[in-house]
């Protein structure tokens, strides 16, 4: 089973968030298990890239989509701007949030300083410019927590502090983590 949804169709993410709700909001329960059903796999990806464990993550997903849910009873986004996963996501990230609160503690401090090895700058979307079969050899091959972290972000488009959220680590030590991956995954692709 692949870990992370696949990209071919991106569509049900993208949809604004004020029309897609607007519909559950005054739909049934059919069109609810409906938007689940589209929705869950990228969902529990997050979960499981932040738990490890698919027990947990099928109960942060449960917990993401009943809060979403019963958020939906106070109102639609303001932002119309906003795209469906923007608004789930924020519910991923708050049910991560209340995992590792009851399970896992503060994160850890550390020394780590984004802007001492550069990764607070990066741009990422100019290194990689190789075929996609080479960048996911090249990022199977990382340590899991780097690509733990680097899955969350180039693959399902969280932010550095939902990124610290769902791993419980500091925001600096998720960029640090970043950045060492971006760098294996350009060494590797170097390589051939």
């Amino acid at each position: 089973m692949a870990l992370l949804p696949p990209k071919n169709s991106t569509q049900e993410f993208d949809q604004s968030a004020q029309t897609v709700l607007g519909e559950l909001r005054k739909g049934s329960a059919e069109k609810r298990n409906e938007f689940v059903w589209v929705q869950q796999e990228r969902v529990f990806a997050v979960a499981l890239l932040g738990t490890g464990s698919q027990e947990s993550a099928a109960q942060v997903t449960i917990s993401a989509f009943n809060n979403a849910f019963a958020s939906l009873n106070q109102g639609l986004p303001k932002n119309g701007e906003m795209t469906v996963w923007e608004w789930l996501s924020k519910f991923v990230v708050e049910s991560m949030s209340e995992y590792h609160n009851e399970f896992s503690g503060a994160p850890e401090d550390d020394d780590g300083d984004p802007s001492q090895d550069g990764s607070a700058n990066m741009d990422w979307e100019t290194t990689v410019l190789l075929g996609v079969q080479r960048v996911k050899r090249c990022i199977n091959q990382l340590p899991n927590e780097q690509k733990r972290v680097f899955l969350l972000r180039h693959s399902l488009d969280l932010n550095y502090d939902q990124i610290a959220v769902v791993t419980n680590l500091r925001v600096e030590k998720c960029m640090e983590l970043l950045y060492r991956a971006r760098v294996q995954v350009v060494k590797c692709l170097g390589r051939g």
